[in-house]
């Protein structure tokens, strides 16, 4: 109809942790309507196995999707294979680790934030083994506040799109004692401060699927806790 705005159909989903969840990911592939912009939330593979990589970009190809795939790095997607997923899946994914990447889709200008995300409190295994973890968290908040700002003036649909939680408010129904291990409540403020359209996550497998704070829609987007890829319509 003239004058009718044009909806955004954007999909995502993230804990592929191939091979755990092969069969729900093809599955869900095969359902899911064709969307304006697929968005993948990290733990593509399960515990770095490099092996994993190929089948997952195998099955995107095959679903013939045709529009932008982008992706960020989740936990499981360990920085020693970083590499080698970008180079494996550059025809089919486009991986944003802290990044900023605009996108025309729809006749819109989409700005998409790509990062890991911040855990406020760092996990024992990464204490002990990733030196200087806590100011690596500390760096990379800053680097998002200076992002979603830039993506704020760039664009009226803003994303933001990491693995960790970006709030508690979705790790309801994970142990509560974990939150501070699963997310973090200092990129919550910064969803406050800019207002993204949307923020969309992974990580938590048994948290809730969808919340809001303030104006901002929150998708925790995690495969094993929806069983499906998430279809969201925005304008």
């Amino acid at each position: 109809m003239k004058g009718e705005k044009t909806r955004l159909r954007i999909a995502a989903t993230s804990d592929i942790h191939w091979p755990q969840y092969q069969g729900l990911f093809i599955k869900a592939l095969r359902q899911l309507p064709k969307p304006d912009l697929l968005l993948l939330a990290g733990d593509l593979v399960n515990r770095g196995n490099p092996g994993s990589i190929a089948p997952v970009f195998e099955k995107l190809k095959e679903a013939k999707l045709e529009c932008p795939i982008l992706a960020c790095f989740g936990n499981d997607d360990y920085d020693s294979i970083k590499d080698t997923m970008r180079t494996q899946g550059q025809d089919t994914i486009q991986f944003l680790d802290d990044e900023l990447v605009t996108l025309p889709i729809q006749g819109k200008q989409v700005s998409i934030v790509g990062s890991r995300g911040v855990l406020d409190q760092p996990t024992f295994w990464q204490s002990r083994n990733i030196k200087g973890i806590k100011d690596v968290y500390a760096k990379r908040l800053d680097v998002l506040d200076s992002l979603l700002e830039k993506a704020k003036v760039l664009s009226r649909y803003s994303i933001l799109l990491t693995h960790y939680t970006p709030t508690f408010m979705t790790l309801k129904g994970e142990t509560q004692r974990a939150h501070a291990q699963m997310g973090s409540r200092r990129v919550e403020e910064l969803l406050k401060k800019h207002s993204p359209m949307l923020a969309v996550h992974g990580h938590a497998h048994h948290g809730v699927p969808k919340v809001k704070l303030n104006k901002v829609r929150i998708y925790n987007v995690a495969l094993p806790l929806n069983r499906r890829i998430v279809v969201i319509n925005q304008l």
